[in-house]
């Protein structure tokens, strides 16, 4: 089923802004990827192999990386290699477990004193460590062969959404800082603007040798990042820290998902002050926004101005629509999402 040339050309005109460019099929060398959650069945692969995606993210929703994610990312990696789809497994840096065997002190604090009890201090090298690192060790051991591991640093638990509310004040940061910087006695570290400039330049100085390390461990692996173009001090570090030891990396960003490819500038430039100009960048566009029809030409937006586009989350195409709620609901029928990505003209 194609698109009728009538409702394409009207929806090219409400999307005047974006790049007009053909429907169908991604261009070779384009990255289309899918989200989707590790517990899906893996035969989700196969509808997106027919309909042209070339990418498939999955997502563990486990605390860390146990024996039901593995399992779940080998059934996903053994469909993926068998309909030529590349395999991308994903994980939350935010981590309950992870949290619990770090002192209870180290949190993320910030402003006068707020404190985020379920958010590790962005200073806290061994939670980074076992977060980022030790995790992909665990993915890569058990699913060989993977030429790309994703890691996303959004918190999705207290009041913060990233570390975004500026530099970290525990008492651990604040001690660290007066200790590093002497002319600095005597007075009240926190309300000192060099505070976030010393936290950024402390994260990316730890995580330089564990990206080494990383490297070493696993040459030509990607280590790639959501939201990496985000302008706050831990994913600045990170950036910074990734460009340094040349790991190479992918930004898949979400701030395209209210604004389509708009916003792709943005994020350019901001990869570029942090010494990644030449990173791919995969843009999202969030599901629910969008009609079948107004998604095509998003898409190609996206896939004109950019690396590749991602669709968050392909759970909704597979889901019984009256179970749908919230983030998942969708505008249409999930049949006319399929026949819409599939089509190789309007």
């Amino acid at each position: 089923m194609r698109l009728r040339l009538g409702v394409v050309a009207a929806l090219l005109l409400t999307f005047a802004s974006e790049p007009q460019v053909s429907l169908g099929a991604a261009a070779a060398g384009t990255v289309r990827a899918a989200y989707c959650y590790g517990y899906m069945s893996p035969s989700h692969v196969d509808s997106l192999a027919a309909h042209g995606f070339t990418r498939a993210i999955v997502h563990t929703i486990s605390d860390s990386i146990d024996a039901r994610s593995v399992t779940e990312f080998r059934g996903f990696a053994l469909r993926s290699a068998a309909t030529g789809l590349e395999f991308v497994p994903e994980w939350l840096f935010q981590s309950d477990s992870r949290l619990a065997l770090r002192p209870a002190a180290r949190r993320y604090t910030w402003g006068r004193g707020t404190i985020e009890a379920a958010v590790p201090c962005p200073l806290d090298s061994v939670y980074w460590q076992r977060a980022v690192f030790d995790a992909a060790d665990s993915v890569l051991a058990a699913v060989p062969g993977v030429a790309r591991v994703a890691v996303d640093l959004e918190l999705y638990r207290d009041s913060r959404h990233h570390y975004d509310a500026g530099p970290c004040r525990c008492a651990a940061c604040l001690s660290e800082y007066l200790v590093a910087t002497p002319a600095l006695a005597g007075r009240d570290p926190s309300r000192l603007g060099g505070l976030a400039g010393w936290e950024e330049s402390r994260v990316a100085a730890f995580l330089r040798p564990m990206l080494r390390q990383f490297a070493r461990r696993h040459p030509g692996v990607r280590l790639e990042v959501f939201d990496l173009d985000l302008d706050s001090f831990v994913h600045r570090a990170l950036g910074r820290a990734l460009a340094r030891t040349a790991v190479p990396t992918t930004d898949y960003t979400e701030r395209t998902y209210s604004t389509g490819s708009g916003s792709l500038q943005a994020a350019r430039d901001r990869l570029r002050s942090i010494g990644l100009a030449a990173t791919p960048l995969v843009g999202g566009l969030w599901l629910k926004r969008y009609s079948p029809a107004a998604l095509v030409v998003a898409m190609h937006a996206i896939e004109h101005a950019a690396d590749g586009v991602f669709l968050f989350t392909t759970y909704s195409l597979v889901v019984d629509a009256s179970k749908l709620t919230g983030g998942y609901a969708l505008q249409g029928d999930a049949r006319d999402y399929w026949n819409a990505l599939g089509s190789d003209s309007p």
